[in-house]
């Protein structure tokens, strides 16, 4: 025996300090666990597209069910009920109305999809989609309201379907086309300089450009490395495939590591090839398209995107009434020809309780 001393604890003491050790040991155990009950799970964490309450095909879907229409009065609320583009286009009351989705989203951690379609002559080519007569100093002050509308709240922005594909197609002077970049610019910047807004500048479709490499000037000194990257295929009906090997291509010349966001609201069946002129105006025979998703898979895609609303007619052409005017049958036949199964619920998800 050494001559160190050995101490010895009264019985009752030890089985106190084991009892101490082994509770200890189960909650550094529980510890996980524990946190995960106090915070969402990860895929609560991972925020949803917003579905917005007030799009007309609501209203139409209740008018079906009233007349006694009820196959049709579900799948026009299945349309609805699926997150789609909110477009400011110049409209009477639209800042407030943005401010709004940008609120309600934010309570439900979902994200909504804001189109900003107000540039002065816009759709110079296609002359079925023009807006009010604004004034470039106009414009400016009205992507301020609409930055000011978002604040930081989190939102996804597509800047200006087709406003850089008319420079590109020469549909403008070169004077209006110099001052069409500015403004590009300066809603590039003014938009992607928000916190948690995602902003993609639009660059066309492949249908519109064979050679997605020739954009990538264009696309730079418009702005596009102030956001997040581009959008494509924005209100047309190029396959999904294409578009994500054309926007890649596209990625690819552009470098900065930017990312696309696609349209797919309407490219079920691809792009129509009949007689009907113009061939990209509320054409007969197409179909819904993928679902909108975050993140859906291919590289450098950051979302399928119903940038388009289903509901909302392209023009007068083929049928149709005015850009933007919802055409209710329009719908139901992109419904009917599609083979995606749509969520339905009994309200819309985007609908506060």
């Amino acid at each position: 025996m050494t001559g160190r001393a050995v101490l010895r604890l009264p019985a009752t003491r030890r089985r106190r300090i084991l009892v101490c050790l082994g509770a200890s040991l189960l909650l550094l155990l529980l510890l996980p666990l524990l946190a995960g009950c106090d915070s969402p799970s990860s895929a609560a964490a991972t925020p949803q597209l917003y579905v917005y309450p007030g799009n007309p095909l609501f209203a139409a879907s209740a008018t079906a069910k009233a007349h006694g229409h009820a196959a049709e009065a579900a799948e026009l609320w299945a349309i609805a009920n699926t997150p789609s583009g909110i477009w400011a286009a110049g409209q009477s009351g639209e800042m407030r109305e943005v401010r709004q989705v940008t609120i309600a989203a934010g309570k439900q951690h979902e994200v909504p999809v804001i189109v900003a379609y107000n540039l002065p002559n816009r759709d110079a080519c296609g002359k079925l989609s023009g807006g009010t007569s604004i004034s470039d100093a106009g414009y400016t002050a009205w992507v301020d309201q609409l930055a000011t509308a978002i604040g930081a709240r989190a939102a996804i922005v597509i800047v200006e379907p087709d406003g850089l594909p008319d420079i590109i197609r020469h549909c403008l002077s070169q004077a209006a086309t110099t001052r069409r970049y500015k403004l590009l610019r300066y809603a590039m910047g003014k938009l992607g300089a928000l916190p948690h807004t995602q902003v993609y500048l639009d660059a066309g479709n492949p249908g519109m450009f064979a050679n997605p490499g020739s954009l990538a000037g264009p696309l730079k000194r418009a702005g596009v490395l102030r956001g997040r990257g581009f959008s494509a295929n924005v209100s047309n009906f190029q396959w999904t495939g294409l578009v994500v090997s054309w926007s890649q291509s596209l990625e690819r010349a552009l470098g900065h590591n930017l990312q696309a966001v696609i349209d797919t609201s309407r490219n079920g069946k691809g792009p129509y090839t009949g007689p009907a002129m113009p061939q990209w105006c509320n054409p007969p025979g197409r179909a819904l398209g993928q679902q909108p998703k975050l993140n859906p898979g291919p590289g450098g895609v950051a979302a399928y995107l119903w940038i388009k609303d289903p509901g909302a007619s392209d023009g007068q052409c083929n049928g149709g009434p005015a850009a933007g005017q919802y055409w209710p049958q329009y719908a139901l036949n992109l419904y009917q020809a599609s083979h995606i199964a749509l969520h339905s619920s009994p309200r819309p998800r985007g609908a506060s309780s």
